[in-house]
């Protein structure tokens, strides 16, 4: 099903972690070409406090370090945001739909070139996934009845499955819900080698562009500008390429648990599918 490495590293580590060296070193790289450069080690006479006007962000008395800073005090008070895009790993692509609060609730999507898509849903009082035809197939392999596949994927289709905890594939499928935290320890770090690139708009806003590298990985980071400093957009075009878009800020999200009839404890699945 989907691995850890894939779904929690190949894509909350370049979307929320491409500034830093977090996840064992940010990867990506970075697109046009980099303005006059201001080294994320410049000095810090202007304050990143001061940054973040109502106005906006004024990137051009600030420092790349200083730049992140505002972004980072931001991004990590966020009460929820929404991350979109695609990310890739081994040449699997990762597409990412997926909303998430502070408390880790989140809702969403994820799909997996040659294995299939999965809706997510967790709370507090638990996590659900709604695999697709070629997950349930995928599954079926899993569980020693390969056979089965096309009847399992039938029988539980449209299904929401729960109570895999000791499944580590859904154990880490829970993990994609903790992108604000994530977030925070992103940018609790240190950004290393930054430079200030480009201004440019992502989706109307006006953003500033920063080109990061470490470890011989880049990536850009675009900033939003106008009103908060939010960080936008994350591309990733090195070995490994993605984009990941992030919005809906602080934007309310209700999850709620799927209908019970709708829903097929993990202990059934696995004596129905050889049965099936």
């Amino acid at each position: 099903m989907f691995s850890h490495r894939l779904v929690h590293s190949a894509v909350l580590c370049i979307a929320l972690a491409g500034t830093v060296t977090a996840c064992g070193g940010a990867k990506g790289g970075s697109s046009g070409q980099a303005a006059a450069p201001v080294s994320a080690t410049a000095s810090s006479s202007v304050s990143a406090s001061a940054s973040a006007t109502a106005s906006g962000l004024d990137p051009y008395h600030l420092s790349a370090r200083q730049i992140l800073h505002a972004s980072g005090k931001v991004m990590s008070g966020l009460s929820s945001m929404h991350v979109s895009g695609t990310a890739t790993s081994d040449g699997q692509q990762v597409t990412l739909d997926l909303s998430a609060d502070k408390a880790k609730d989140c809702t969403g999507k994820v799909t997996v070139s040659g294995t299939g898509a999965m809706d997510v849903l967790h709370n507090s009082a638990g996590t659900w996934v709604r695999p697709d035809a070629a997950v349930w197939q995928s599954m079926a392999k899993q569980a020693g009845v390969p056979d089965s596949g096309p009847a399992v994927a039938e029988l539980f289709k449209g299904r929401w499955l729960t109570g895999g905890d000791a499944d580590p594939d859904l154990q880490e499928t829970v993990g994609m819900c903790g992108l604000i935290s994530d977030m925070a320890d992103s940018f609790s770090k240190d950004g290393t080698n930054a430079i200030v690139g480009d201004p440019t708009t992502i989706k109307g806003t006006p953003v500033i562009s920063l080109l990061v590298s470490d470890g011989g990985s880049r990536s850009t980071l675009y900033i939003a500008t106008q009103g908060q400093p939010y960080l936008l957009r994350v591309e990733s075009n090195d070995s490994d390429p993605g984009t990941m878009d992030l919005g809906d800020f602080n934007k309310p999200l209700d999850v709620q648990a799927p209908p019970a009839d709708q829903v097929i404890d993990y202990s059934q699945f696995q004596q129905k599918a050889k049965s099936a």
